[in-house]
């Protein structure tokens, strides 16, 4: 199946209105680099305006995390007024998935409340101008198909 020129390279959703809103792949593929020292980290995130409130992360991908972050919202900001939590929500999740594997979930937002469960390893929160991003992986297990119920004698 070939795709135009245009179209390669780039991941498309649909929107509620049907129209195709593109997600900008935020970050070239990388290959593996070396992990990011903790002072390098740091830097990077004070280059980046981001403000890390806690993390079980590689450094690696906490990197990257900061780094496709700071492209979605540089994107938006030139297309509009304010940046649209849900799509940049999206964009990071799809991009963590392709990137690491499944079951990754992202929150985005002003004020939000969470209590969740995840994988060791997975998990990065930390706020970027006035919004607030929580990535996190769980655990994905089959579905078993449960034994069949038995008859009860009356």
């Amino acid at each position: 199946m070939d795709r135009p020129q245009s179209e390669i390279g780039r991941r498309w959703r649909m929107a509620k209105n049907k129209e195709r809103v593109p997600c900008l792949p935020p970050v070239p593929p990388m290959v593996r680099p070396p992990p990011p020292n903790p002072v390098k980290l740091a830097a990077i995130a004070v280059n980046l305006n981001i403000r890390l409130r806690s993390a079980d992360m590689p450094g690696a991908m906490q990197e990257r995390a900061f780094r496709c972050t700071r492209t979605l919202l540089d994107a938006t900001s030139l297309e509009s007024k304010k940046p649209n939590p849900t799509h940049i929500a999206m964009c990071l999740k799809k991009e963590f998935d392709e990137m690491y594997g499944l079951a990754w979930h992202c929150v985005v937002g002003k004020s939000f409340g969470s209590f969740i469960t995840c994988s060791s390893g997975g998990f990065v929160y930390f706020s970027v101008d006035n919004l607030s991003f929580l990535l996190f992986k769980t655990e994905v297990q089959p579905v078993k198909k449960p034994p069949p119920l038995r008859k009860l004698n009356a």
